[in-house]
């Protein structure tokens, strides 16, 4: 009789340690941060976490003033609240991209590309080594899935709001990994169509473009954003930025 206990005893626990390490799947419309490392996936996961929250924390400080002068009452619901949250709803939740050495962090930030220049500036500005794992943090605007069509598509909006005010010159830099049916040239040709539409006096420069237009093909979705002086900092590579000698790219 002893035998039937102890075999239910080891499903339960091989159960719960499988459903425990399990992510959100990957969607349209997300925002976010693609995180590549090397090989030490788990520490890049750490390292992300850790300097995205010390950031948001420095520059969204001020929209959290008013609440110290909330009532008790009404902090302890809202911290009650904040807990019963699913987690889906955390400002920061990693998910697998679907390639190896990358990692997406969706957030619920509005605004990635904000958050990701703070900490690239201050880590081109002071040359101080922030990560060791974490080795490229690219925002990402919004998500979608990978072809042609829904690229363009996903596209237009960020063109209006990037590319309508003023001139400026851009490039288009298309990346792909595990996935070989998204053309690179087409893409790139019909996104450049649409600033040209915008504006005609935008102009191409593939080696100090002031606004770099990023695509990256994983799989069946591709990530997408707009980001000033991506080619300045150096790829938003944080090791390239902090030190003199150029880092081995991982793409």
């Amino acid at each position: 009789m002893s035998k039937p206990v102890v075999s239910k005893q080891k499903s339960k626990k091989y159960y719960f340690k499988k459903t425990s390490n399990k992510r959100l799947s990957l969607d349209v419309n997300l925002r976010g941060f693609l995180c590549s490392c090397n090989n030490r996936e788990k520490d890049c996961i750490k390292e992300s976490y850790n300097l995205l929250n010390e950031y948001a924390d420095k520059l969204y400080q001020e929209s959290n003033e008013p609440e110290a002068e909330q009532d008790i009452d009404d902090s302890l619901a809202k911290e009650i609240s904040e807990l019963k949250q699913d987690k889906s709803e955390k400002r920061f939740q990693v998910i697998e991209s679907g390639a190896k050495n990358f990692l997406f962090i969706r957030t619920s930030l509005e605004n990635p590309v904000e958050l990701a220049e703070a900490i690239i500036k201050d880590v081109d500005g002071s040359k101080t080594q922030r990560t060791k794992f974490l080795l490229r943090l690219i925002p990402v605007e919004i998500t979608c899935k990978a072809n042609v069509s829904d690229i363009v598509n996903a596209f237009v909006p960020l063109a209006q709001k990037h590319f309508v005010e003023s001139p400026q010159t851009f490039c288009v830099i298309f990346n792909h990994r595990n996935n070989n049916v998204v053309s690179r040239d087409e893409v790139i040709k019909l996104i450049a169509a649409k600033v040209s539409e915008l504006r005609p006096d935008h102009k191409v420069d593939l080696k100090e473009a002031k606004v770099a237009i990023i695509v990256e093909v994983i799989k069946g979705f591709a990530f997408l954003s707009v980001i000033p002086d991506y080619l300045k900092h150096k790829k938003y590579n944080l090791l390239s930025l902090c030190s003199q000698e150029q880092v081995a790219d991982c793409n």
